[in-house]
This record gives structure tokens, sequence and C-alpha cells, in this order.
């Protein structure tokens, strides 16, 4: 296939708030694929037997948490111009899904996933659930650490990795009514922080009012390459 015979790979930046928080990794990527197909929008597919739209999420969201600044690669052949298709597509979300921004992005980058590298959170708790002195006591404690070596049950798997690797910075801030945790954690093939991790180890046992990932950070050479363009 020739260059311009490429499908066009647009890189979506939306929100993701409301019920659909609670929605896992798969349904989210059926509930895009739904809208995309009654925007009328012309999907590039995958070759094989069964073929399907080449779409590709981001870093999965936990579920329950809110989703600032989430991203979304689309393949389009024939092409489409980034501002139109952020007028079709609108008018075909659910009201929890909010597209922030299209952009072209390069053929030669390799997939979102593995550009992804980190993450920023909020993480928020009503003054009441939260012993503000005791946690930044337990924070700037766990930031000394040369390392947390940390055990975790998922399914029937148990995971064991060095915790304050995956912590890139940790702080507690004062916000109106509410204490808020900001979190920048490690999310990549080598490590993978999560909030509900940090919170463990902080001895943090009362329910968040919110968690909030406020955005993805990709490495430098993806940001140089997918264009400037915005919608």
């Amino acid at each position: 296939m020739s260059q311009d015979e490429r499908p066009q790979r647009l890189r979506v930046t939306y929100r993701k708030a409301g019920a659909l928080r609670y929605i896992a990794h798969l349904d989210l990527m059926r509930t895009w694929e739904r809208s995309l197909r009654r925007a009328r929008l012309p999907l590039a597919y995958t070759q094989g037997f069964t073929p399907h739209p080449r779409i590709a999420l981001g870093a999965p969201l936990p579920v329950g948490t809110i989703g600032e600044r989430e991203l979304l690669d689309v393949w389009l052949s024939p092409p489409v111009a980034p501002e139109e298709f952020v007028r079709r597509l609108r008018a075909s979300l659910p009201e929890e899904l909010t597209l922030l921004a299209a952009v072209e992005a390069a053929h030669e980058l390799p997939s979102l996933q593995s550009q992804i590298h980190s993450a920023t959170y909020e993480v928020a708790f009503e003054q009441g659930a939260l012993d503000a002195v005791e946690v930044r006591a337990r924070l700037e404690a766990l930031l000394a650490l040369e390392e947390l070596d940390w055990e975790e049950q998922r399914g029937a798997k148990t995971r064991r990795y060095d915790l304050r690797a995956a912590i890139r910075d940790l702080a507690l801030r004062e916000e109106g009514e509410r204490f808020v945790l900001a979190m920048d954690l490690e999310l990549n093939e080598q490590r993978t922080g999560r909030p509900a991790s940090v919170l463990a180890a902080l001895e943090v046992e009362s329910r968040p009012a919110s968690i909030v990932r406020t955005g993805l950070r990709l490495g430098e050479r993806a940001l140089a390459s997918a264009g400037e363009g915005r919608a």
C-alpha cells in the first residue's frame, strides 16, 4: 500500500464522566464504535476473516474514575477534515462523552498505548474524611523511600513490584471544602501505578468523593509528530 492509500489516522481527545465512568474498557470501545457508525464516518477496517474498525483506546481507565483528557486513535478511509470529524461525531456521542479535539497523527507513530508513559490523577476527599496532618506525614515518608516492595492480588494472580518506582510525584492540597491528593504515576509497559495502591500505601481507608484522571502523558517523539491542528 502506497503512502497516499494509507488510511488517515486521527488522535481524539475526550472527556468521560457521568454514568459512563462505571462502564468497563471493552464497553467503552463498543460505545465509540456505535457512535462513529451513527455519525456515518468512513471507518477503515482491519484485514483478515473478521475485519473490525481500526479504533485504539489509550490506557484503560479504572471503573468509577472520571477521565478529563482521555485519548483515542481512529483510522478513516477516505480522510475527513478534523473539523468535520468533530462536527459530525459530537452529534452522535452520548451525553457523558465529550469530544474535546481531533488532530492528524503520523502513520509512523507506534501504538497509542505504547506511547503513554505516565498519568496524572486527582483524588478528592471531604475534609472530615481525612486527617491531613497524618496523611502528609505518611506521604513525605513514602516519597523519602528508595523503594517499596508491594504485593497485590489481581484476580487469581499475585503481582509484586516496586510501588515507589511507579510514583513520580505526590502532593496533598486543600481546595475549598475538600482535600485533594494529586498523583503523578507511571503508566507504561514496565510499570503501572494505580491510585488505589497509593491510597493503600498511605493507609487511607476513607472512600474518595471522586477520582479523576486529569491527563495522559506521551513520549516527546509522539507529541512532536502528532500535529498542531485542533478542532
